[in-house]
């Protein structure tokens, strides 16, 4: 008899597989790592919205919460039940759970589509209707129409990345298509973010058909194969937590601005005055399409935010300054405010 002790791990993607006993104090830490990296940048997220009241923050929080849980419940089924089992032909390529991985899956597209169509600026939920149902019902036809085996399982979790890639393809669209010159400055500095999430989610669909398609199913005595399939996706690990630091980033850097008292251009202050103005220049594209403002406009409100006078703004501009005061008042008309004041705590807010 072996000295290893095997577990039945049942994997975020369905599978069920072994680990060696020698093995589990590495798969244990390895999932616990990625666990609270998920809840780390929920937490952070959280904060941000109340702080800043932000809605972009809500689905950040609610994507890393939703495979959080999903991950919770695979570590559940792993290391608190601690199942003894063995692997075979007629339970290898079993779909796990298919209406909470549905429901699930759902719920993690969702929020990715969100948190890049504000990337993208792109408004309105009900875009995010289309993709949400449409990976829904695909998922639930290849349950019910493919019989049992590795095609239908790889099918099954292929969707999700099939999403992803669909998700990554509308924000190329939105690129070529939108000429705005700020636009396509912001996008051109987003470009390595997209192509790393593309070549991820390449990743992810490599390591699930071999995996699933081309790997025979692993024997009890081979520990180390089971420690690839331990977990759902290595690559889609990764990848999940490469969007966490991206996330906590951009957080942190959020919550270094000064919500209640708007950030200015400080003098000698080099690298505050930077941070600044590619907030704005973040923050601007969206502002300015959602209250209608014309291009001359846009550019007042951005001197306007980095705390510059009527008269820096004209010297600056090469315009009369009864001009300048004449966009300013409307600009506070579209934007609903009453107060250079109010103005600038409104762009920080919204």
């Amino acid at each position: 008899m072996s000295s290893l002790i095997f577990y039945m791990h049942t994997a975020p993607n369905g599978k069920v597989c072994l680990g060696g006993a020698g093995l589990s104090s590495l798969i244990f830490t390895y999932t616990i790592v990625v666990l609270c990296v998920c809840l780390s940048t929920a937490s952070i997220s959280i904060a941000a919205y109340i702080v800043s009241r932000r809605p972009k923050y809500v689905p950040q929080a609610l994507f890393f919460v939703a495979y959080f849980v999903e991950l919770t419940q695979i570590f559940g089924g792993e290391w608190l039940l601690q199942n003894v089992g063995t692997v075979t032909a007629a339970n290898y390529y079993e779909v796990d759970e298919p209406a909470f991985r549905i429901l699930i899956g759902a719920v993690i597209l969702a929020c990715l589509w969100r948190i890049i169509f504000d990337i993208i600026d792109v408004r309105g939920p009900r875009l995010l209707v289309l993709p949400t149902v449409a990976l829904c019902v695909a998922q639930a036809l290849i349950l019910v129409l493919l019989p049992y085996g590795p095609l239908r399982q790889w099918l099954f979790y292929t969707m999700r990345q099939v999403s992803i890639l669909g998700c990554l393809a509308c924000a190329f669209r939105r690129y070529r298509s939108n000429r705005d010159e700020m636009f396509q400055q912001r996008m051109v500095k987003r470009r390595p973010l997209f192509l790393i999430l593309l070549v991820f989610t390449l990743c992810i669909v490599c390591e699930d058909t071999y995996i699933i398609l081309l790997a025979p199913i692993p024997a009890s005595n081979s520990p180390l194969t089971g420690v690839f399939l331990s977990s759902r996706n290595i690559s889609e690990n990764l990848m999940m937590i490469f969007i966490a630091a991206v996330t906590i980033y951009q957080t942190v850097r959020d919550l270094a601005l000064r919500f209640n008292e708007p950030p200015e251009v400080q003098v000698d202050a080099k690298k505050h005055n930077t941070s600044l103005a590619e907030h704005i220049e973040d923050r601007l594209p969206a502002y300015a399409q959602l209250h209608k403002l014309s291009k001359r406009e846009r550019e007042i409100l951005a001197l306007v935010v980095e705390g510059k006078s009527n008269r820096e703004i004209a010297s600056e501009l090469i315009l009369a300054e009864g001009t300048i005061k004449t966009h300013l008042h409307n600009i506070m008309k579209k934007c609903g405010q009453s107060n250079r004041g109010d103005l600038k705590k409104d762009f920080w807010r919204s």
